[in-house]
Parts: C-alpha cells; sequence; structure tokens
C-alpha cells in the first residue's frame, strides 16, 4: 500500500509540473487595454501635469495600439508595420516580434511576463510571445482581430474578431469556447468580478456571458457597438454606440440611462473613483458624465475622439485622450484644458499611465511615434541666503558686577566677497568704541574700515577663537552693547554709507 501510495503521489507532482500555468493579469501600472479587465480606465498613478517630451520611438507605419506597461516598465505596444514592440524604460527596443500583419490590437501583458496580441489583414492571429519576445504559442481565426484581449482571474484570455465570434483560450492557447455572433466583433472584452464576459458587437448589440460562454443576456442599441464597456463598481456597464449614444445598463441588462452626443461614440468609456464617466464622440468632443447620466461637462477638442483613443484618469483627476487633430490632451476634473500635446498626425492609441509618473500612447501614420510624456522637473529654486552674522559673538555671561571678568569667543563664517570685519562695543553713553588691541579674529583681520589697508575674504570658517579676556574694574556701570560683522567692501562708500554682509550679530551685557 505504501509504495501504491508513493507511486501515485509522484504521478500527482510530475503532471502539476508538466501542466501549463494559468495565466494571471500582471501586477504592474497598465497591463492591458484601459488598465485593467473592468476597463475602467483608472490608474492609481498621477500623469505628468506639465508636459515634456521623455523619449520617443519611431516604427515603420501606424500606432493606433494602445501600450501596456509590464514589470521593469517596460513597454509593450502593436504598429501597422506587423511589428509588436518591447521597449525599456529609456525608449530603447528590448525585442520586438514581427508578424505576418498589422498589429492594430492593444498587448495584454501577464504576471509571467508573456504577452497577447492580435493581428488582421489576412494573418488574423492571437500570438502569445513570452517575456523575451520569442513565439510561446498562436492560435488562428478566421479574420482580423482588432480587438484587445483581456486575461481573466480564471487565467483564461478571452478576445473578439472579425469573424463574427468571442473566444476564450487557455493558457496554453487551446480554444475553452466560442460565443458566436451576428456581425463583426471589434469590441474589446471587459470581465466583471464574478466572471462574467461583457462585450459589443457591429451587430449593434452588447453581449453578457458568463465564463461557460452561455449568454446571459443581450442589449441591442441602434447601430454598431465598436466601443468596449467600462463595469463600474456599482455592476453596471458604460458603453458607447455609433447610434450617437452612451449607455449605462444595469447589472441584469437593463438600460439606466442613455446620453445623446452628436456623432458616433466608438471611444470606450473611463470611470472615475466618484462614479463620473468619460467618453469621447466623433462630434470633436469628450464628456464627463455624472452617475445619473447627467451632463456634468464637455469639451470640444477641435477632431474627432474617435473609435480608438479612449480616456485615462489619473489618480489625481486628470484625463487623458487622443485626437483627430494631432493632439493629445489633459483635462482637469472640472473639464478646463490643463495641457495639449502636439503631434505630427491623428492619434488613435489610448494613453496608458505609468508609476513614475510618465504617460505613453502613440501616434498614426506619418508621424509612427511612440511617445513619453513626463512631468516637466520642478525647478529648484534658488536658495535665498540666510541673514547670518559672519562672526558669531559668544559672551561667558551675560550679567556682570565691576569686579568680574569677561570672556568673548568668536565664529567666523566663511565671508566670500571682500569685507571690512568689525568688533565694537556700544557703552551706556551712546558711543561706540572698536575692538582692536588682542583681538585676532583671523589673519590680517583689520578690525574696521580703514583700520589697516584693503579688505578680506575669510577662505575657511573658524569657529571658538579667543577674542576677549579683561577684567570689568573701572567699567561704568549699565547697558553695553556688543556687536561683530562685516562691511560689504565693494559696496561701501564711506562710514556713513554702510552696506553689511549678513545680518549683525548683537550681544546685550548689563554691569551692575
Amino acid at each position: 500500500m505504501k509504495q501504491v501510495f508513493s507511486a501515485a503521489l509522484c504521478a500527482v507532482i510530475a503532471l502539476s509540473l508538466c501542466a501549463p500555468l494559468d495565466a494571471q493579469l500582471a501586477d504592474s501600472a497598465w497591463p492591458m487595454f484601459h488598465q485593467n479587465a473592468r476597463h475602467t480606465g483608472q490608474s492609481q498613478y498621477a500623469g505628468p501635469s506639465i508636459p515634456s517630451l521623455a523619449w520617443s520611438y519611431r516604427t515603420a507605419d501606424n500606432v493606433s495600439s494602445s501600450p501596456a506597461i509590464g514589470n521593469e516598465g517596460r513597454l509593450c505596444v502593436g504598429s501597422y508595420d506587423n511589428t509588436i514592440y518591447c521597449l525599456n524604460s529609456a525608449g530603447g527596443l528590448a525585442w520586438s516580434y514581427r508578424a505576418a500583419d498589422d498589429v492594430f490590437s492593444s498587448p495584454a501583458i501577464g504576471s509571467d511576463g508573456r504577452i497577447y496580441a492580435g493581428t488582421r489583414l489576412g494573418d488574423n492571429t492571437l500570438y502569445c510571445l513570452d517575456s523575451a519576445g520569442g513565439l510561446a504559442w498562436s492560435y488562428r481565426v478566421a479574420d482580423d482581430v482588432y480587438s484587445s484581449p483581456a486575461i481573466g482571474s480564471d487565467g483564461n484570455i478571452y478576445v473578439g474578431s472579425y469573424d463574427n465570434t468571442i473566444y476564450c483560450l487557455n493558457s496554453a492557447g487551446g480554444r475553452v469556447w466560442s460565443y458566436r455572433t451576428a456581425d463583426d466583433v471589434f469590441s474589446s472584452p471587459a470581465i466583471g468580478s464574478d466572471g462574467r464576459i461583457y462585450v459589443g458587437s457591429d451587430d449593434n448589440t452588447v453581449y453578457c456571458l458568463n465564463s461557460a460562454g452561455g449568454r446571459v443576456w443581450s442589449y441591442r442599441t441602434a447601430s454598431y457597438v465598436e466601443s468596449s464597456p467600462a463595469l463600474g463598481s456599482n455592476g453596471r456597464i458604460y458603453i458607447g454606440s455609433g447610434d450617437f449614444t452612451i449607455y449605462c445598463l444595469s447589472p441584469a441588462g437593463g438600460r439606466v440611462w442613455s446620453y445623446r452626443t452628436a456623432d458616433n461614440v466608438s471611444s470606450s468609456p473611463a470611470i472615475g473613483s466618484d462614479g463620473r464617466m468619460y467618453a469621447g464622440s466623433n462630434d470633436d468632443n469628450l464628456y464627463c458624465l455624472n452617475s445619473a447620466g447627467g451632463r456634468v461637462w464637455s469639451y470640444t477638442a477641435g477632431g474627432g475622439i474617435y473609435s480608438y483613443s479612449s480616456p485615462a484618469i489619473g489618480s489625481d483627476g486628470m484625463i487623458y485622450v487622443g485626437s483627430y487633430a494631432n493632439t493629445i490632451y489633459c483635462l482637469n476634473s472640472a473639464g478646463g484644458l490643463a495641457w495639449s500635446y502636439r503631434t505630427a498626425s491623428d492619434v488613435t492609441s489610448s494613453p496608458a499611465l505609468g508609476s513614475d509618473g510618465r504617460m505613453y500612447v502613440g501616434a498614426s501614420s506619418p508621424d509612427k511615434n511612440i511617445y513619453c510624456l513626463e512631468q516637466v522637473p520642478t525647478a529648484t529654486p534658488t536658495p535665498t541666503p540666510t541673514a547670518i552674522p559672519p562672526i558669531d559673538l559668544t559672551a561667558n555671561k551675560t550679567t556682570f558686577n565691576t569686579t568680574d571678568q569677561i570672556g568673548v569667543t568668536a565664529d567666523v563664517a566663511v565671508i566670500s566677497i571682500p569685507c571690512y570685519p568689525f568688533v565694537r562695543i556700544i557703552q551706556p553713553d551712546g558711543s561706540t568704541i572698536y575692538f582692536v588691541d588682542g583681538g585676532k579674529i583671523y589673519p590680517s583681520v583689520t578690525p574696521f574700515l580703514g583700520v589697516r589697508a584693503g579688505p578680506i575674504t575669510v577662505q575657511t570658517a573658524i569657529t571658538n577663537i579667543p577674542l576677549l579676556a579683561m577684567p570689568f574694574k573701572g567699567i561704568p556701570t549699565g547697558t553695553y552693547i556688543l556687536e561683530g560683522g562685516a562691511v560689504d567692501a565693494t559696496k561701501t562708500t564711506s562710514v556713513n554709507n554702510l552696506k553689511y554682509v549678513g545680518t549683525v550679530d548683537r550681544e546685550t551685557l548689563i554691569v551692575q
């Protein structure tokens, strides 16, 4: 019995080692289209509030694919030049993979570093690449894969195709199930916390499928649905349609509200932490709607915010989106323009936000660049010099009688400008005397203007210099002010026009 048990245990272990591990979404700043499986477009990081170009990388054709960010800040994105690119955080090429045709689909990155992306125009393939850019597997369908894959918590990969089908593949590239619609599936699937899959189709329908591929419900609009759904924390589904409308559907598939724009809505909505929803329309506007479907504001971009560029929301509430006006826009939460960045052609890619405060996005031909915008460094203000006394005097005490001994030491700071240092005493009767005899503050130090010809500088600070040691015998009682400092030799013209360096150190001494 013991031997049989041991053999069975070894067989189980061997099988577990051979079985493919389930795919899981990477725990990175922006691992897939619209950041997460619910497609909220919301980041836990802020993007640049004042943009500066960190780097750009030029491909050979349109970049309508939206970047995904993996571990170590690597960026994965596709191009119409038939290539999937992986760039490092400095904008250098880590690797590239050549497909057989255009890559419009936005990559999704797994926790194991694998990258999933689809192709179109005859290639019609979902590719799975390893973290080094090698082909792990590929799955060919019957038509274009514009749809961006989503990785579910069950390890399966979900994607739509122009062959009128929604596919569910396992992490080894095998088909788990497929669901047939009546027309193309351009929309990218979103996945709910309960494992349900939500996606639109050009058959004018929004579908909700369960994790086994069965239809739970469908909602019909008046035109194609190329927008990808965004799922709110309350279970509601937000999606745009070619019938010029933004829809909010309940978890059961009923319409909660709808908002009419002036043109088609193929941009995918984003959902803010306050429940507001942001979506673009080809009527040139980005709309902000509240949870009841009322318009909070709209921003006219000057060029359609069309099918492909979907808004991204920073943790500070700033909204980033591209447009057909060759421009990347950043709007604040009140709908005001924070900044815009001009490219050489349309921005149909959707922005992605990194953990380093950078924003990544692609541009169409003839621009063909992948852009990385970062925060303009905050200029370090020139510190205002602290007005410190260049000669700091310290007496052995502050109150004396006529039989006491006074002792004074001095600390001399570095003084880089030519100056006349001084130590003086203002007596009770208001007269001033300058301390000269025995005062050795620094070699060649002159007590005051012109006692010795020529000013000095102090190159090295000196501390605790014995300056004064004498009895108070015969000194009148009263209040004395002991002062030390330096006069700027370059600005002082006479005893009546003294320009001090720093401040004058004043010590009040009382003789009683």
